[in-house]
């Protein structure tokens, strides 16, 4: 069957060089300056790196409502595209770029491609100064998108229903396209590439020789040729013979030369912007394995503790923001009914998850020997095979089930243990005197 030309287009359209430009105004199809500092920046990818690899663990599921409950569905077609969303490259990659871009920018695009009936067969990532969003002044909020390819091809104008759009909260200068978080962060993000740039500059262009050889008085200069058979005779130890006995015949002084980089103060420069990076990202430095959070780790948590808090402030929020909107946006292409489905992406078997995932089952456990939960229930919920003869309750045999609105018969009192006052007591109750302090035993028979 032939390729229609129109997906030819697109897809062609989809191969793309990148154009760098450092104006303050950047069109559509050119990179702004400071998306490529921070992209080509260590303080900022190091992060971007661990939170990729830690968001990509996860496998997107697809959910429909059944019974009250979420219930996954088997081999369902969305997520076969996220996993293999063209020929070219897997899912995993297709994610990771996406996040890239989602952090950078605060925007992420893919456009879809279909087939002649209108199916999403292909899902191709746009990088973020490709694609903008338009709209007319009296139009809807999104009118269509225009994806400029920087190689030099024509734009083109995307409807909405073919671009996925994810968005990393608004702007509020154009509340049409999400907000970088790094963007709050891009002095310290400069600070820290000038640190770099500095130390570098510094190992290239101030080197030192290893000592110094000087005569002892003035009275006798050396000659420029025993100068020059000095430094000959200096090569005799270097290599294996390095150590050997130097023998001078006039008299002669050597100086250790050189300077202390410690004055200069760049590490805790440096550590200033790693910790800001991170606190806008939400991940711990000492899980990055920046110093600055490795010094904190001796006085404070521990690294699983780190860990988790890096799951819990960053990548479980991205993971649930990230399939909303994706699920949003291409449920409605797969799904008759998207409102009662869902995407989103299983940590069920992902390590960094483990600990959360025992407290769960610990938690399912109690409630089903609490007798508040079902058995059959409790096995779909921990993801085990569901036995459908166990739809049953356990409950405590002591335990009596009382409707609403009948009176539950009361309990007895505990026995105590006798004391003199309550005995007494006792026998006075249960005893009937007569007028002379003597009991009646007629009354008894």
């Amino acid at each position: 069957m032939r390729t229609p030309r129109w997906i030819s287009r697109i897809k062609n359209a989809l191969t793309i060089k990148r154009i760098r430009d450092g104006d303050s105004f950047v069109p559509v199809g050119a990179e702004s300056s400071t998306s490529v500092e921070a992209r080509n920046a260590n303080v900022v990818m190091a992060p971007l790196l661990f939170i990729g690899r830690a968001f990509t663990q996860a496998e997107p599921v697809v959910e429909r409502r059944r019974g009250g409950m979420w219930r996954p569905v088997e081999d369902h077609p969305l997520v076969g595209l996220l996993e293999r969303p063209n020929l070219y490259y897997e899912g995993d990659s297709l994610i990771k770029a996406l996040l890239m871009s989602w952090y950078l920018d605060g925007n992420a695009y893919l456009i879809k491609v279909r087939d002649e009936l209108r199916r999403v067969v292909e899902l191709w990532y746009a990088p973020h100064w490709t694609v903008e969003p338009r709209w007319q002044p009296a139009g809807r909020f999104v009118d269509w998108y225009d994806y400029t390819p920087v190689d030099g091809r024509p734009a083109m104008r995307l409807p909405v229903a073919d671009v996925v759009h994810l968005r990393y909260g608004l702007d509020p200068d154009n509340p049409r396209k999400g907000f970088s978080p790094l963007k709050s962060v891009l002095r310290e993000v400069m600070t820290d590439e000038e640190a770099a740039r500095f130390s570098a500059y510094i190992l290239k262009n101030m080197g030192v020789p290893g000592g110094v050889i000087a005569p002892k008085s003035d009275t006798r200069p050396p000659k420029p040729e025993d100068v020059q058979a000095m430094k000959e005779y200096m090569q005799n130890f270097r290599g294996h013979q390095r150590g050997e006995w130097l023998v001078v015949g006039a008299p002669t002084e050597v100086y250790q030369f050189g300077f202390d980089p410690n004055r200069l103060m760049l590490g805790p420069l440096r550590d200033i912007s790693e910790e800001r990076v991170c606190a806008i990202l939400g991940v711990p430095a000492a899980v990055v394995g920046f110093g600055a959070g490795l010094q904190s780790t001796k006085v404070g948590a521990t690294m699983r503790e780190l860990v988790r808090l890096a799951r819990v402030t960053c990548i479980e929020p991205a993971q649930l923001t990230i399939s909303r909107q994706l699920g949003r946006q291409l449920l409605p292409d797969f799904e008759s009914r998207p409102e009662r489905a869902r995407l989103r992406f299983d940590t069920s078997h992902v390590p960094m998850f483990a600990e959360d995932e025992s407290e769960k089952a610990e938690r399912v456990v109690k409630m089903v020997l609490g007798g508040i939960l079902r058995v059959d229930r409790a096995q779909e919920m921990l993801g085990l095979e569901v036995d459908p003869t166990q739809a049953v309750y356990l409950r405590p045999s002591n335990a009596t089930a009382v409707a609403p609105g009948e009176d539950q018969e009361p309990a007895q009192a505990p026995a105590t243990a006798p004391t003199p006052d309550n005995r007494i007591a006792g026998l006075l109750a249960g005893a009937q005197l007569n007028g002379n302090g003597r009991r009646n035993h007629a009354d008894d028979e």
